[in-house]
């Protein structure tokens, strides 16, 4: 009981604290001198930033 208990609050801690716009997003890093470039493997946006954090906001075009 007390487990089932656990893992209903890490549902919905989860369900809190995610971060809507980029939840589908899959951000992959290529590395280059200074920055990165950083590509959305599902949706196929591009944006650079700083090496290592990946990008916060959603940049998929609107359909």
């Amino acid at each position: 009981m007390i487990v089932a208990l656990g893992l209903v609050i890490a549902f919905v801690l989860l369900l809190i604290f995610t971060n809507r716009k980029t939840r589908l997003c899959r951000w992959r890093e290529t590395r280059r001198e200074g920055d990165s470039q950083w590509r959305c493997i599902y949706c196929g946006a591009e944006t650079t930033g700083p090496r290592g954090k990946t990008p916060e906001t959603c940049f998929r075009p609107d359909p």
